[in-house]
Formats: C-alpha cells, sequence, structure tokens
C-alpha cells in the first residue's frame, strides 16, 4: 500500500516540478534573456532594418509566449530585459572620457525638440559616494576601508571630525603598488558599486527617476553609463551594455596627460596607475564605437556628436521606428488570451445547446 502510494506520488510530483518550472521560475530570466538578445539584434541597422526588426519582435513574441503560456512574469522580464539596455562608455584613465561623458550629456542652446538626450551614469561618482561615511547609509564602505587599511587613509586636512573623510589619494597610492591590496579594495567596493548602477540603469531604463525632467521634448533617449573600468570588470560586465564606446588616445599622450592632470605624481606613479589598467588599445579593438582623442577639443567634439546621433539611432530607433518588444508581446498575449477565452465560451455554449435538446 505505501509503495502503491509512493509510486502514484511520482508523476504528481513530477508534473509539479514542471508546472513551477514553467509557470513561475523560468518565465522572469526567460523574458529577460529573449529581450536582451532581441534589443542587441535590432540595433544592427542596415537597409530594410525598420521591416526586419519588427519581424523579429514579432517572431520572439510568439516564441515566447508559446514557450510560457501567456506568463505574466515572462511580460514583467521582457519590460526589465528591454530597460536593462545601456550604453557602456569607458577608456584608459586620463584618455579624455570624462570630457566625452560631459560633452554627450550637454544639449544645444537652440533647444531642439528632436534632439537625442543621453541620460549620464556616473559610475566614478559613485565610487567616491561610497566612500563617504554618511552619504549612503548601508552601501557606504567607509568604516569597511578604514578596518582593512588603517587610519592613516584617512584625510589629515579634517582634524577634529568624528568621521574624516578618506583620502583618495593616500588609498590609491597603496593600492597601485601592491595587486594583493588592490584587490582586496575591489571586492569590498565593486559589489556596492555594481548593485547601485544596476539600480539607478534600471530607474533610468524604465524613466522612473523623477530628477530627468523634461524628457518628453527629445525624440531620443539614451541610458549611457560612464563606467572607467568596464573591461576590467570581465564577461558579465561586457555582456551588461549592449553597446560599448571606447575613448582612446596614444600612451605616450595619455601619459603626458596624467602627468599634466596631476603635478603632485611623479612619472613613475603615472606609470603604475595607467599599467594598472588594460591597454587602452585594447579596449578599442573590443569596443563597437572608438573616439580618437589625439588632437583638440574640436577635433573631439565633431567626433561625439556623429557618434551621438549614431548611437542614438542604434539604440532608440528613428522616432515612431515601430512598436517595442514589450507592447509586440503584450498584444500576442492578449490575441491568446481571447482565443482561449472564446473557445471556453463556445464550449459552455455547446453544453447549454445540448442540454437545452436532451433535457439533461
Amino acid at each position: 500500500s505505501l509503495h502503491y502510494s509512493i509510486t502514484q506520488s511520482i508523476p504528481t510530483m513530477s508534473s509539479y516540478i514542471t508546472w513551477t518550472l514553467r509557470k513561475i521560475v523560468l518565465p522572469l530570466p526567460l523574458g529577460v534573456i529573449i529581450s536582451a538578445i532581441t534589443e542587441r539584434l535590432v540595433r544592427r541597422s542596415r537597409p530594410y532594418a525598420r521591416l526586419r526588426n519588427n519581424v523579429i519582435k514579432l517572431s520572439v513574441a510568439c516564441m515566447g509566449v508559446s514557450c510560457v503560456s501567456c506568463n505574466l512574469l515572462f511580460l514583467v522580464g521582457v519590460i526589465f530585459g528591454t530597460a536593462m539596455q545601456p550604453v557602456g562608455l569607458t577608456g584608459g584613465i586620463a584618455t579624455g572620457k570624462s570630457t566625452v561623458s560631459s560633452l554627450l550629456q550637454r544639449q544645444s542652446s537652440s533647444d531642439k525638440e528632436d534632439e537625442d538626450e543621453f541620460v549620464i551614469i556616473d559610475v566614478d561618482g559613485i565610487a567616491h559616494d561610497i566612500l563617504l561615511p554618511n552619504k549612503l547609509g548601508s552601501d557606504s564602505v567607509y568604516n569597511l576601508l578604514v578596518a582593512e587599511f588603517g587610519k592613516g587613509i584617512l584625510s589629515t586636512e579634517e582634524k577634529g571630525t568624528i568621521s574624516p573623510n578618506i583620502d583618495r589619494r593616500k588609498l590609491g597610492d597603496i593600492v597601485f603598488r601592491d595587486g594583493q591590496k588592490r584587490r582586496k579594495l575591489n571586492s569590498i567596493t565593486h559589489p556596492k558599486i555594481i548593485k547601485i548602477m544596476l539600480k539607478r540603469i534600471l530607474l533610468e531604463g524604465l524613466n522612473l527617476n523623477s530628477s530627468t525632467t523634461n524628457t518628453t521634448k527629445h525624440r531620443r533617449r539614451v541610458v549611457c553609463v560612464d563606467i572607467p573600468l568596464l573591461f576590467e570588470g570581465g564577461l558579465p560586465m561586457r555582456l551588461l551594455f549592449g553597446t560599448i564606446i571606447v575613448v582612446a588616445c596614444k600612451p605616450d599622450l595619455q601619459l603626458e596627460r596624467l602627468h599634466k592632470r596631476n603635478p603632485d605624481l611623479t612619472l613613475e606613479q603615472c606609470r603604475q596607475r595607467i599599467a594598472s589598467q588594460i591597454p587602452v588599445e585594447k579596449k578599442a579593438a573590443k569596443a563597437h564605437v572608438v573616439i580618437r582623442n589625439d588632437e583638440d577639443l574640436k577635433s573631439l567634439k565633431c567626433q561625439v556628436q556623429v557618434t551621438k546621433a549614431n548611437v542614438a539611432e542604434k539604440v532608440s530607433g528613428k522616432q515612431h521606428r515601430g512598436v517595442e518588444l514589450t507592447w509586440v508581446v503584450f498584444g500576442v498575449m492578449a490575441i491568446h488570451w481571447l482565443k482561449t477565452y472564446t473557445i471556453l465560451l463556445d464550449v459552455e455554449l455547446l453544453h447549454v445547446f445540448i442540454r437545452a435538446i436532451y433535457g439533461n
């Protein structure tokens, strides 16, 4: 009897696991992955891109909905996956990345209604904020760094304060000379930085950040993350960004600019800071777009304007290019639900008709 009950429960348990996977576990991540891959495909704008992109979205929507049986979690996953498609802006130290970031974010004085808008998320700013003792609450790494590297990293210009700020120059001198300490610093700061960055990407991707105003006047909106160590973050970080822009310059010019920007550093200290990152030419070889900052500011501005228009076209497309993947998925779901409801309604009418004829 016990053996019979166990054998009878196995198919039930197997069916329950299958139902749980299909209805609860898989739809959300599947929606994120499918929408992310789809967005990467449609960014490759070529002739007939508008027609092809809409065909891709419709095909993906039909396959996705069929796979997960119109689960709403799949739709939520598609929304999240579409929102989490930022542009990554990176480069080597002293290559001019911050200048390019400000040029991308700057709006023209003419205030055109069809001007592209780049929303910049500054990862270096996040890295600076988490070092402060009282700004980000539980996301601050102030106490952890003081405990790990000692009070010698604190600023001596703030004597008498309860929590003097961390002197980034002192901390940099420690970690740039010692690879093990640099890895320890990264293990403490990177998880917090990534957490805050992903949260801001999602908020900006869904356009939920109240700090961004007057976005309705812009034709195309692009979320761009200014992140110095994108490639140093490994494959997961590269996969996060569908389009990567690298700002590059010649190595000798990079050293010259760094020393000029930080005259208190020796040339050897400047070389150490440059050597702690992946060579900028290797980054440029892996980028989708490269901006060369080897000449004057005027030349850089021209490159940025061209890049801004091209990237906005790939990411956001032309105005009224076509419905977004989210709406296509929702439409396919609605059709499927309507079809299912109609079939059920027809079955009920058939039962009523049979009972009326046979009197049962």
